[in-house]
């Protein structure tokens, strides 16, 4: 499982910094492929909700679209657009006591899923060209690999037994640390940024990467699951391997505007 993870990243990684280089209709295409295979999944553990999963990938595109066109203000008339369609196919199935709860799932999956990956679009801003999408990249693979590898070699102390029973402090701390020396590897390389700065990206990516992961797996022991899905060897779903993404590149964001305020 190891080796196949390691392997999986070796090829992975490159493959994303490519595609995020290319950015464009390249980038925008990758996301939205990434976002309905994710969305497919939420929707498929949460099916006894019966969310109506036509107006979940609608509402996902346009969110993403909205990012690509017109940025931050574009992705939130995306999501405006996704409650609308949510609600106007939820009402051509029919009032019933159900109704409320449907909609919730089917709007909460791919608000949750799009603007994750509609914050990578943001992220390669002109302002930083394509090296902070990369950091945030690096940063979160760092979390990931460093925690699984940790854990599994060390680990003796569970960080929550019924929730994520394979995750260990050993493994948690190990990525924490191991994700803000990246950052601040990386930003010594990179001159819109102080290293004060650079840290500080670093503890939040350190902070939102496991909680983005510590989050999906929430959902899964709710709908009885192990794995999002067996589309990726070694790691399970979409939202198994980049559930650490969707919420490091939100506050990712978010901090380096308020930082730089670009």
């Amino acid at each position: 499982m190891l080796i196949t993870r390691a392997l999986i990243g070796i090829l992975g990684v490159p493959l994303a910094i490519i595609v995020i280089y290319t950015g464009g209709i390249a980038l925008l295409v990758s996301l939205i492929l990434l976002t309905l295979l994710g969305l497919h999944e939420f929707y498929r553990m949460t099916r006894k909700y019966k969310p109506v999963r036509l107006a979940g990938y609608l509402g996902a595109v346009f969110i993403l679209l909205g990012a690509y066109t017109g940025q931050l203000e574009g992705a939130l008339r995306g999501a405006v657009l996704l409650f609308g369609v949510t609600f106007l196919f939820h009402a051509i199935r029919g009032l019933r006591p159900e109704m409320v709860e449907e909609m919730a799932v089917t709007f909460f999956g791919s608000f949750y899923v799009s603007v994750g990956f509609a914050h990578l679009l943001l992220l390669r801003n002109p302002a930083y060209g394509i090296s902070l999408a990369i950091v945030v990249l690096l940063a979160t693979w760092t979390s990931d690999t460093v925690a699984y590898a940790v854990g599994h070699f060390y680990g003796q102390h569970q960080v929550s037994p019924v929730v994520s029973p394979k995750k260990t402090v050993e493994g948690t701390l190990a990525g924490f640390l191991g994700t803000i020396l990246v950052v601040l590897v990386a930003g010594k390389s990179l001159g819109w940024m102080t290293s004060g700065q650079f840290f500080v990206l670093g503890l939040v990516l350190a902070i939102a990467a496991p909680l983005g992961d510590l989050f999906e797996s929430y959902v899964k022991r709710a709908s009885q699951v192990k794995d999002a899905g067996t589309i990726i060897p070694g790691h399970g779903g979409i939202l198994d391997r980049f559930d650490s993404l969707l919420f490091a590149a939100v506050a990712a964001y978010y901090i380096v505007t308020a930082m730089v305020g670009r």
